[in-house]
C-alpha cells in the first residue's frame, strides 16, 4: 500500500522556471508546485543533489513568483523534482 510522504499539497500551475548553476540557466516548465518543492520539465537535465537556484515566473506576467535555492532530488525521464531549501513562507 503506498503511503504518501508529503507534508503539503502539491499545485498543478503553469508556469515557467529559469534554473541557474553555476553560471548555466536552464529554462523549464513547472508541472507542480508545492509549499517546499516543484516538479520542472527541461530539455536538458540536472544530477540528484545538484544545487541551485530557481526562479518561477506566472505564465501571464513576467513578474517572478518566487526565487528559491534548491537541490535536485529526483530526475525522471519527464523531468526533475526540485526541493527548495526554504518554504515559501519563509
Amino acid at each position: 500500500m503506498y503511503r504518501e510522504k508529503r507534508n503539503f499539497a502539491r499545485l498543478a500551475l503553469h508556469a515557467t522556471a529559469s534554473i541557474h548553476k553555476k553560471g548555466q540557466v536552464i529554462d523549464g516548465e513547472v508541472k507542480d508546485l508545492s509549499m517546499k518543492g516543484a516538479f520542472v520539465t527541461s530539455s536538458e537535465q540536472l544530477e540528484i543533489n545538484d544545487r541551485v537556484a530557481v526562479t518561477i515566473y506566472h505564465t501571464l506576467t513576467p513578474q517572478p513568483l518566487c526565487d528559491l535555492e534548491a537541490k535536485v532530488v529526483r530526475v525522471t525521464d519527464k523531468g526533475m523534482g526540485l526541493h527548495f531549501e526554504k518554504s515559501l513562507l519563509d
